[in-house]
């Protein structure tokens, strides 16, 4: 039987509704969102933005392989160089499964590249709201890239980790 991991997906749905992760995966029920064109659309218009982000690294390797077996082999053999930047890198610890946009080793350096499709100026960050805590419209990204962070952190805990949203 293979291992239900809790993904990114499975971790950012479960955020939003806790009840999404008992049904998210599960064939029996339909996800009416996956039929709308719409969704879709905007769907491929992330996987364009993220296509964009591999630019930023042009010796990157791309692991194209969806199994997560194969992929977490083929990013454990990568990881084993010194230097490497690898793309949709396939991480786990224990029943934690991720998939990072880009991860770059330096050394015992990680680095995680998080490709959003929102734009944002670093020079004037605006995540604050007007009474503390973070706006809405970024909490979800940073949940996202602190999932990450934390499996990272636990599957590698000597290693560096640095996280950032592109």
């Amino acid at each position: 039987m293979k291992p239900r991991y809790l993904t990114k997906l499975r971790f950012v749905s479960a955020i939003d509704c806790p009840t999404k992760l008992f049904y998210i995966g599960k064939k029996e029920y339909r996800n009416l969102n996956n039929e709308d064109s719409f969704l879709a659309s905007l769907a491929q218009g992330g996987y364009q933005v993220g296509s964009l982000a591999k630019f930023l690294f042009k010796d990157g390797i791309e692991i194209v392989d969806k199994s997560h077996e194969a992929s977490l082999k083929i990013t454990e053999e990568l990881l084993k160089k010194d230097n490497v930047v690898i793309f949709e890198a396939a991480i786990k610890f224990n029943y934690f499964f991720i998939r990072v946009d880009i991860l770059e080793k330096k050394g015992d350096q990680l680095r995680i590249y998080e490709a959003k499709a929102k734009s944002y100026n670093s020079l004037l960050p605006d995540m604050e709201g007007a009474r503390g805590g973070i706006k809405p419209e970024y909490l979800s990204y940073l949940q996202d890239i602190a999932f990450q962070t934390w499996v990272l952190q636990q599957a590698f805990p000597k290693s560096e980790i640095s996280s950032f949203l592109v």
